[in-house]
Order: structure tokens, then sequence, then C-alpha cells
């Protein structure tokens, strides 16, 4: 499998993340965020993302994720991230934005490279 079909994979990945995010506190952020991810993968898979927009994005999701990290360092568990589907505290909440913030850094840091 090439990496044309990874990106496309990714790219409905992130189309799935955005659509659960209908039911999240704040949804146009998020969901913004995941359909921008899906539009970078697959604007890359036909090569049409110049490699400074992967990296931007990149940056912009990793800071963004590094900001995040004070609000719940230390209070919840992997466990509490992974272990029960619904918001649980605003802590887990965070946590699992955070998440979601690293998978879209580092594959677009992947982009950037390819």
């Amino acid at each position: 499998m090439g990496f044309k079909a990874f990106n496309i994979i990714m790219a409905l990945l992130f189309v799935l993340a955005a659509s659960v995010q209908l039911n999240d506190p704040d949804p146009l952020v998020w969901i913004s965020l995941y359909l921008l991810a899906a539009v970078f993968s697959v604007a890359h898979a036909f090569q049409k993302l110049p490699s400074y927009g992967a990296a931007a994005f990149a940056l912009v999701a990793f800071l963004w994720a590094l900001t995040l990290v004070p609000t719940f360092w230390g209070q919840v568990s992997l466990t509490d991230v992974f272990g029960y589907v619904g918001m649980k505290t605003e802590e887990v909440e965070v946590a699992r934005e955070f998440g979601g913030l690293m998978i879209v850094a580092v594959w677009m840091g992947v982009l950037e490279r390819r």
C-alpha cells in the first residue's frame, strides 16, 4: 500500500474524529481542526499541499497541545482517558483533546517530511 492510501485512510479517520465532536462542549473548534487535517491529508495525497502548510499546522497543533498539559497532568490516568467513552471529568476531556492534537501534529509532521 502506498503513502497515498495512508493519506486517504488518515483523512477518513479525521472525518470520523470530526463527526464524534458533535456533542462536545465546543464542537466547532474540534470539527474544524479534524476536517482541516482531513483536507491536508487529501491535498497531500494528490500532491497539492505545500510542505510548509503541513509544518505550520503541525507546529500550531503541537503548541496548542502543550498549553493543555497543565490542566490534566497528574490528575488523570490512561484508564480514565481510554476506559470510559463518556466525559468523566473536565480533566479527562482535556487529556483526550491533547491526544487528538498530538495525533494531528504528528501526522502533519509526517506529511511535511514526505
